[in-house]
């Protein structure tokens, strides 16, 4: 489904492209710990408009997953500001161990626009 995802919204203009290119890298760069359960992406990138922002990303990991354990080009990612800085992208992440009902607040919260409208939110199969 990554590609899907990547046909359908990272193809829409140059900026989309580009950033397009971006989540593959990060998506590729979370699936390398072997640790990845869920994806879930919102905000402009996932919609039709031309010049989408930045990514917005909640990266939901095994319960077992140790910062520790990663690579130093893998930890990027769970660094706020440097996956900001390398991908132009909010990465939030947790654990699969989380509360069900957290999630689903987390969830309602990025689908709450800043004029809080409702919009998309994707998720993103894992293999």
């Amino acid at each position: 489904m990554k590609e899907e995802v990547l046909r359908r919204f990272g193809t829409i203009s140059g900026r989309g492209q580009w950033l397009g290119e971006q989540l593959r890298t990060l998506l590729n760069l979370a699936e390398s710990t072997g640790k990845l359960a869920r994806v879930f992406l919102w905000g402009s990138f996932i919609t039709s408009k031309e010049v989408p922002n930045d990514l917005d990303v909640l990266l939901i990991m095994q319960k077992d997953f140790s910062l520790s354990d990663l690579s130093p080009e893998a930890r990027v990612l769970f660094e706020y500001v440097q996956a900001r800085l390398r991908f132009q992208a909010d990465v939030f992440w947790t654990k699969d161990s989380i509360d069900p009902e957290v999630l689903n607040v987390w969830l309602d919260t990025y689908q709450t626009g800043r004029d809080f409208t409702r919009r998309g939110i994707v998720e993103v199969s894992v293999a």
